[in-house]
């Protein structure tokens, strides 16, 4: 079923008309490549995301694919995010890489603020057409001079309160998640070995389980959001940690095995709570452990699946418990043939 943001850009989309065959678009902002399938020249489209997986979806579509703009663009298209600042930084990275006289599609939903945002874009740079639909406002602007440099701080890494590397465009990034800050006050010397950091963000479960546990011989980051990748790498020194941009797709074609697993596992698909994510997380770290593996793992007290724990493991330890926060231990995987 389409998106609202989806139904809102075809509809629009059907009103643009494009000067000529080799017109050249970038879509920036969306992870859903499926939502833009009424773009018919895929071939001259470049989808620009810092997600494995929807960069994955986008090549099958036909479009090209890239992390970053690389060239210049006759129409860029931004979906809007969740993240103010994020989209800040993505107007800003779009101005520059429009050549003059090109066109940028901005679309976005009610609910994150795009009312404002059109409003705060505006004041530079004047909507040539503006249309409100679908629970949503979508407008076109056309480039004559760069007037939001100023917004390009928003495309770099900071450091947070905490003291490492993020950016606006990841999970968490003004400070150490607390649930996570839970997951590593119970693994203090009981990691050992190989172990795999499922989910791995910017960095901060890991660097913590280096820390605390000096039997760690290898420490392998799985993260599929680049942004979040780029910054575990500027965050973590330790010659015993590895780092792999991966979707869950890559994860699961792995034959490796792995003593233990840490996760702090995503529930949420962009702004909507997404339970099959969840669920997806808990079956693939109980398909990386050996036979003798132990699974780290903190939920959300409303997202507590225990059914999904014990489908997939023998042995379901809750290890630590507060009205915010479950911290579990998940031993003796079911049902698969571990090495």
């Amino acid at each position: 079923m389409q998106s609202l943001t989806s139904q809102r850009f075809e509809t629009f989309w059907s009103k643009v008309t494009l000067p000529n065959s080799d017109h050249k678009l970038a879509i920036i902002g969306s992870e859903k490549p499926q939502s833009f399938i009424c773009v018919n020249s895929k071939h001259l489209c470049c989808f620009i995301s810092n997600a494995k997986d929807s960069l994955r979806d986008a090549k099958r579509l036909g479009f090209m694919i890239s992390t970053n703009l690389d060239s210049n663009y006759d129409t860029i298209i931004l979906e809007l995010t969740k993240s103010k600042e994020t989209n800040l930084g993505l107007v800003s990275l779009a101005e520059e890489h429009l050549k003059v006289g090109g066109k940028m599609i901005i679309n976005g939903d009610n609910q994150i603020g795009v009312k404002s945002f059109l409003k705060t874009v505006s004041i530079q740079w004047p909507a040539e057409m503006m249309v409100a639909k679908k629970k949503g406002r979508i407008a076109i602007f056309s480039k004559t001079k760069q007037l939001f440099g100023y917004w390009k701080i928003y495309q770099d890494f900071r450091i947070n309160k905490d003291g490492y590397f993020t950016r606006c465009d990841m999970f968490s990034p003004k400070e150490i998640d607390k649930g996570s800050q839970k997951l590593t006050s119970v693994f203090s010397n009981k990691l050992f070995g190989e172990v795999a950091d499922l989910g791995s963000g910017w960095g901060y479960l890991s660097k913590e389980a280096l820390r605390l546990n000096k039997k760690i011989k290898r420490i392998t980051l799985f993260e599929s959001n680049y942004s979040a990748y780029l910054a575990s790498k500027k965050n973590i020194d330790d010659e015993r940690a590895t780092f792999r941009w991966a979707s869950l797709e890559n994860v699961s074609n792995l034959k490796r095995r792995f003593n233990h697993v840490i996760c702090n596992p995503p529930f949420h698909s962009g702004r909507s709570k997404d339970l099959s994510l969840l669920k997806s997380f808990i079956f693939h770290s109980s398909r990386l452990i050996n036979a003798q593996g132990c699974v780290w793992m903190v939920f959300v007290s409303g997202v507590y699946l225990e059914n999904e724990l014990r489908e997939y493991f023998k042995n379901v330890k809750i290890l630590y418990k507060d009205k915010h926060y479950f911290v579990c231990q998940l031993l003796k995987p079911k049902g698969y043939k571990h090495v």
